[in-house]
């Protein structure tokens, strides 16, 4: 197996992390799955991978990190992991030339859309792509969004934002004086925020969101997910709708993330989609032309490091010739 060209990739989600070998010739490969609540640090993690036999000298790394990185530092936003690219430098088997590079998941989720397959995508809805500029906003244990253009990926910290007023007016319908419990956006737009959703609209205190998206899909007879999950697409609809002005994604508007899977994967997409389509100001006829996908593979984002290691891999090399 040839080394130089040959890099660890991997995306560190609060709950999992995943990690593979990628390479132009084998491609992503070897791909593992770790429970991160079987770790104290993502140092333990990469400990953990490298054990496996006949692993080959690194050209490279890049690690995808559900948090914000300001340049060589990370910290996960919803586990007590931080460090530097450099700490983790230190524990791989690197060649000499070889580097770590922490990015943001969302922005590897960027990287990725180029090389996205068919099977890694699902419409939502067709539209007209215009423009060079994509999207992708992911809903899982948090929340945030990473902007497509001209070959580079722009970071944010979205999540962390004030709800836009015409959502936030809509979720006051629905909960009442509730709504001052969803401060910012990722306070509704991911998982706990459903369960927060669930729990203002009477639903049982104890349930998780799978378990409610769950009893949605199944239908089950009177529970109360027949009214928290239409409610939350549709706020996801009206919020996503505000996404066209802030970042023009004339290529198409991608959403990501296990809760964006799970709600807008049963019949409740037709509330997202109708928020999304209702007239509501100057760039609403833009907003009714932008194309809308799911990523549907959970390891979309792995591609994405894959295609940054590689591509930072190949510039030392070059640099060395």
């Amino acid at each position: 197996m040839a080394t130089d060209l040959t890099v660890l990739v991997g995306d560190v989600g609060g709950s999992n992390t995943r990690l593979a070998l990628a390479g132009p010739e084998i491609g992503v490969t070897a791909l593992k799955h770790f429970s991160n609540d079987s770790y104290s640090s993502l140092e333990e993690v990469l400990a953990a991978y490298c054990e496996q036999p006949d692993l080959p000298i690194l050209g490279g790394c890049c690690l995808a990190v559900a948090g914000p990185v300001f340049g060589e530092a990370y910290r996960l936003t919803n586990r007590d992991w931080h460090g530097t690219a450099r700490d983790l430098q230190n524990c791989l088997p690197l060649a000499c030339d070889g580097r770590v590079d922490v990015i943001n998941d969302l922005a590897a989720l960027g990287h990725a859309l180029p090389v996205l397959m068919p099977g890694q995508l699902s419409s939502l809805r067709a539209g007209r792509q215009q423009g060079g500029q994509a999207l992708v906003a992911g809903v899982g244990t948090g929340f945030n969004v990473a902007l497509s253009a001209a070959g580079h990926t722009v970071e944010a910290e979205l999540g962390h934002a004030s709800l836009p007023e015409t959502v936030a007016r809509e979720l006051s319908h629905a909960v009442g004086k509730e709504v001052h419990g969803f401060a910012s956006v990722e306070e509704l737009f991911s998982g706990r925020g459903l369960v927060r959703l669930h729990r203002a609209l009477g639903g049982d205190p104890s349930e998780e969101g799978s378990k409610i998206v769950s009893a949605y899909r199944d239908k089950v007879p009177g529970h109360p997910a027949e009214r928290t999950i239409p409610i939350w697409a549709r706020l996801l609809g009206l919020f996503s709708r505000e996404l066209v002005p802030g970042y023009m994604p004339g290529q198409g508007l991608f959403l990501a993330g296990s809760v964006a899977r799970g709600v807008l994967g049963t019949d409740a997409r037709t509330e997202f989609l109708s928020a999304f389509a209702e007239p509501w100001g100057k760039l609403s006829q833009r907003a009714a032309e932008v194309p809308l996908w799911l990523i549907t593979d959970d390891a979309a984002g792995v591609s994405g490091t894959a295609r940054y290691a590689i591509e930072a891999a190949r510039a030392r090399l070059s640099n060395l010739a």
